[in-house]
C-alpha cells in the first residue's frame, strides 16, 4: 500500500470514505462493513473518513463498530469526521454535535476533524458560532489531533478560509473532470504553495468516472486499464496529497482500489491523452454534475433528486453499451417540484436543482 508520512505518522494514500456503506433491508449491512474495513486495515489502509451527517450518524456508528471489531489498536488507524452547519443555530450546537460524534464512533478523540462542506455562507455561520475557536480548543484539550475543513466553493472562498486560521489540513474535491472550480487546480496549487496537506474527495465524482460506458471510455479500453485506475493515477502524480478518499460500498471496490494503490504506475503520454479524450466525452454527454452525495435530501415533496439525476446522466452517457442499472428516469416525481430551493441551498456542487428538474421534465415530456 502506497503511504505518506504526515504529522509523524504513516498515512495511507488510499483513504476509506465511509459515506456509501452497503445496505441490507433498509439499514447498513454491518457484517459487510466489518469485512470491508478489516480487509482495508489488513492491506495497510490507515485513514477512515466519515461525518456526523452521513446517515444521520449511522455511518459513524457503523465505522466505529467495524474498527473495534477488527481487533486493531486505536493507534493503528486514523478517523476523520466532520461538523455540519446546515442545522447549526446556536453556539451550544458545536459541543453537542462533537460529543455525539465521539459517542457514535466510540472513541475519546478524533484524529482529523473538519468544518464540513464550507462555502461562503456556511463559513460565515461557522465563524459567527465560534467554530474555529471551538476546534482549536478541542485540539488543545487532545480531543482533536488535527483541525481542517472541507470545501465545495470558489478559489476566493478557499483563500478567505485559509487566512482565517492555522489549519493542519484541507479537503477539496478534485478529479480530472473538475479541474476548474470548487476550487479546482487553482485551489490545489494554493494549498501546495502554503504547504498544507491535502485530502482529496470525489476522485471518481461520485462513481461517475468509474462507471463510464464503453462509448465514453473507448480511449481507456484501447489501453487496457480500468476507468478507476486512470482517475486515481491522475491524482497520485500530484504532490502534496496526504490521502485520496474513495467511497467504497462493496468488497469488489475495496479489492480494486487496493490493487490500484499497491503500486500506482505513472501515467504515460498515451494515458494522459486518453484522459483528455474521455474528459471531453463526459463533458459533452453529461446532463447534470451531480455526484450523488444526497446532501439535497430530504425533499419536502419526497423527490429522489440524486436518483433522478443519476438516471438522466446514465441515459445521456449510454448509447446501448454497458450501463443497464438506474436508467428509469422518474419524470412524474420531477414534475412535483414546487421550487422551494431548499435542495439548492444544500448542494455542494451549486446545481440549480429546480431548473434542472424542469429541464428534465421538458426533455422527457
Amino acid at each position: 500500500m502506497l503511504t505518506n508520512e504526515y504529522f509523524g505518522r504513516r498515512v495511507s494514500k488510499l483513504g476509506f470514505g465511509a459515506m456509501r456503506f452497503p445496505q441490507k433491508d433498509g439499514a447498513i449491512d454491518q457484517p459487510a462493513v466489518n469485512a470491508m474495513i478489516r480487509r482495508a486495515l489488513d492491506s495497510g489502509v490507515t485513514y477512515f473518513d466519515t461525518a456526523s451527517s452521513y446517515g444521520a450518524g449511522t455511518n459513524e456508528r457503523a465505522l466505529g463498530e467495524a474498527l473495534r471489531a477488527s481487533g486493531y489498536p486505536r493507534d493503528a488507524y486514523m478517523i476523520a469526521s466532520k461538523m455540519p452547519f446546515w442545522k447549526a443555530d446556536r453556539p451550544e450546537y458545536l459541543d453537542e454535535i462533537f460529543a455525539k460524534s465521539l459517542e457514535n464512533l466510540g472513541v475519546d478523540y478524533i484524529d482529523f476533524y473538519l468544518l464540513h462542506a464550507m462555502n461562503a455562507e456556511s463559513f460565515d455561520k461557522a465563524v459567527g458560532l465560534g467554530a474555529i475557536e471551538f476546534v482549536n480548543r478541542k485540539k488543545r484539550e487532545g480531543k482533536i489531533r488535527h483541525v481542517g475543513f472541507s470545501i465545495h466553493d470558489s478559489f476566493e472562498t478557499l483563500v478567505r478560509i485559509l487566512d482565517s486560521n492555522a489549519w493542519d489540513f484541507a479537503q477539496i474535491q478534485l478529479n480530472y473532470l473538475d479541474e476548474k472550480d470548487r476550487p479546482g487546480l487553482d485551489g490545489y496549487n494554493e494549498l501546495v504553495r502554503r504547504g498544507i496537506p491535502i485530502v482529496i474527495m470525489e476522485p471518481l465524482k461520485g462513481g461517475v468516472l468509474s462507471d463510464l460506458p464503453d462509448n465514453i471510455a473507448g480511449p481507456f479500453r484501447a489501453l487496457g486499464q480500468s476507468n478507476a485506475s486512470y482517475a486515481f493515477r491522475w491524482l497520485c502524480e500530484k504532490p502534496g496529497l496526504m490521502t485520496i478518499l474513495s467511497g467504497m460500498s462493496a468488497m469488489p471496490q475495496v479489492e480494486e482500489n487496493l490493487a490500484i494503490f499497491a503500486d500506482p504506475a505513472p501515467l504515460s503520454d498515451a494515458e494522459h491523452a486518453a484522459i483528455d479524450a474521455v474528459r471531453e466525452n463526459v463533458r459533452i454527454a453529461q446532463r447534470v454534475g451531480c455526484t450523488g452525495c444526497r446532501y439535497c435530501l430530504p425533499c419536502p415533496k419526497e423527490i429522489p433528486i440524486p436518483d433522478i439525476f443519476k438516471a438522466w446522466n446514465t441515459r445521456a452517457l449510454n448509447s446501448g453499451s454497458n450501463w443497464v442499472n438506474g436508467t428509469d428516469v422518474d419524470v412524474d416525481a420531477a414534475r412535483t417540484c414546487v421550487r422551494c430551493h431548499a435542495c439548492e441551498s444544500r448542494c455542494p456542487q451549486k446545481i440549480a436543482i429546480p431548473d434542472k428538474l424542469a429541464e428534465l421534465v421538458a426533455a422527457f415530456g
